[in-house]
């Protein structure tokens, strides 16, 4: 990769016993912040990318790729996959296993998941007398929000069906995988684990090939948990390889020619508009794996290690969650005083006033986020210390 020195198999002394001792990978890293806050831009502009038609280069073509933003929801997928695996492997040996995972995760989704259902579905439209006007398609199917169940819903219905509310299907996944996964980590090996994790990656695909084949849904077929596992097996399975022995990484050059090859597949599949019966996800999940390692491998003072470990895309991936939840809700609050349309209209320039609501939208969201985190969320945070990994 032009302009940075990656490591290799960086190796450690090896362990007889990789769970009795803690991994290198284990703990905060900072180059994992930096993946999340690229995740959570990559998203964010492609949730504000909305307005007017643009024809002519080269902002037809910057709006196209912000258009694939969605992609970062891929490599949440990724990254998920690979700092659970490796949370709940190395606490194999600790009293209150299940215990302390789950109410650590508790402390960190629920108070902002349903805070924010209280306030948007009951709070808002109670206290405006507009119940059911602000988010009618959220507020009818509600049940499925509480539950954690929206990607179900859709998947069934075959059909993007909620609205403000529906990009909690990613969301719904992750919660999902939170109540089979630690199980699984438990009574398995590390290589019995790794196998896992790679038959739910095949598992995935194959079953996406048969839906596709067999005239199943489009939306199922992104929407359904089984068919998205590829990006959280391939992310689990990473956590766990790096715990063998050695403590390595696989060589930075695999991870290069994977990236490479899975961007050539994936622009391929978008240029040609054709699924590949649900190969396209596939790439898509072999591109954020490959694009994590390459970042793991990055040594600090090297161009892509600077890169990772930067003040803003750290800042970005420390408030991401609360600004994934807050995105497509905020459009239509602030619709009364901002809006695409409004923009382009207001400045004589499709272009301008797109681009225009792109940074004002992105600037709202992020300082809800900042609020959100520093009024609220981390407080909750605080309770972690009585349940230790």
């Amino acid at each position: 990769m032009a302009g940075g020195r990656m490591a290799g198999a960086t190796q450690l002394e090896p362990s007889l016993d990789p769970a009795a001792e803690p991994s290198r990978f284990s703990g905060h890293m900072p180059t994992l912040d930096g993946i999340r806050g690229l995740a959570i831009l990559a998203v964010t502009l492609y949730r504000f990318n909305i307005g007017p038609a643009y024809d002519d280069f080269p902002g037809n073509l910057l709006f196209g790729v912000l258009g694939h933003g969605d992609l970062g929801v891929d490599l949440f997928f990724v990254l998920s996959g690979f700092l659970i695996t490796g949370i709940l492997f190395d606490a194999k040996q600790h009293a209150y296993y299940f215990r302390n995972f789950y109410v650590r995760r508790a402390l960190r989704i629920f108070p902002l998941y349903y805070g924010f259902l209280l306030v948007m579905l009951v709070v808002l439209p109670f206290a405006f007398g507009s119940r059911g006007e602000l988010f009618p398609e959220a507020t009818e199917n509600q049940a499925w929000l509480w539950t954690y169940c929206a990607n179900f819903l859709m998947g069934i219905r075959n059909e993007w069906c909620l609205g403000s509310f529906e990009h909690f299907w990613s969301l719904a996944i992750e919660e999902q995988f939170y109540l089979v996964w630690p199980l699984l980590i438990l009574l398995c090996s590390r290589r019995q684990a790794m196998i896992a994790s790679l038959a739910a990656v095949a598992f995935s695909i194959l079953g996406r090939i048969v839906w596709i084949r067999s005239g199943g849904g489009d939306a199922a077929v992104e929407l359904f948990t089984f068919f998205r596992f590829d990006g959280l097996g391939l992310g689990a399975f990473l956590a766990l390889y790096v715990r063998g022995p050695a403590q390595c990484l696989p060589p930075s050059r695999w991870a290069r020619v994977s990236v490479a090859g899975c961007a050539a597949g994936v622009v391929g599949a978008i240029l040609l508009e054709r699924r590949l019966w649900g190969l396209n996800l596939a790439l898509v999940a072999g591109f954020c794996a490959a694009l994590l390692i390459l970042a793991l491998a990055s040594t600090p003072d090297s161009r892509w290690g600077r890169l990772w470990r930067s003040r803003a895309l750290a800042f970005f991936g420390k408030y991401s969650y609360a600004m994934y939840v807050f995105q497509l809700p905020l459009i239509v609050l602030m619709a009364p005083i901002l809006t695409a349309e409004g923009l382009c209209a207001s400045l004589g320039s499709v272009f301008l006033g797109r681009m225009t609501y792109i940074a004002l939208m992105t600037s709202v969201t992020t300082a809800c986020a900042y609020l959100s985190w520093h009024l609220y969320e981390k407080h909750f945070l605080k309770l972690k210390r009585y349940f230790p990994t």
